[in-house]
């Protein structure tokens, strides 16, 4: 079947426009995502916790009209993973967190509670031999006589 020239202008003028419509509707759907989102697996293979989810709920943290903040207020979450005795996954309850900074940088922090203690993670994505890795820094603030500790662990995706 042969097209004739105004037939084929006209196809070509339905298909771009059906281009630019699906474009711009896909386009203007997606979020740009803070990039400590996602499942996290701890590089010790005995770090305790052993992986960590970061979730981003609520909406775009980059919506911007006129200057202010649109759409839905940005929530974040940290759940973390540890391995127990009995060599099985246990997942803590999932925490609140939110951007804090520290030594001028913007880094993700939350509260995880493990018995006699209040983890204040600090997590941060950073360059590490060669590729993106998260930083995640730990305060063990002891909530009774025990003593308080901080350790450093990295991360993979």
């Amino acid at each position: 079947m042969r097209l004739s020239q105004r037939n084929a202008l006209l196809l070509c003028r339905i298909t771009a426009l059906g281009i630019v419509i699906f474009t711009s509707s896909f386009m203007s759907s997606q979020c740009a995502g803070v990039s400590e989102e996602g499942r996290w697996r701890n590089l010790e293979a005995n770090g305790d916790p052993l992986f960590i989810d970061v979730k981003m709920t609520g909406g775009c943290g980059d919506e911007v009209l006129n200057g202010e903040q649109s759409g839905t207020s940005t929530h974040y979450s940290i759940r973390v993973w540890v391995k127990q005795s009995t060599g099985k996954l246990y997942g803590r309850p999932a925490v609140k967190a939110a951007y804090k900074t520290w030594n001028g940088k913007s880094w993700l922090r939350g509260d995880v509670y493990t018995g006699g203690y209040q983890d204040q993670m600090w997590l941060h994505v950073e360059p590490h031999d060669g590729k993106s890795q998260l930083r995640v820094l730990i305060r063990h603030q002891s909530l009774d006589s025990k003593p308080s500790s901080q350790t450093n662990y990295w991360f993979v995706k």
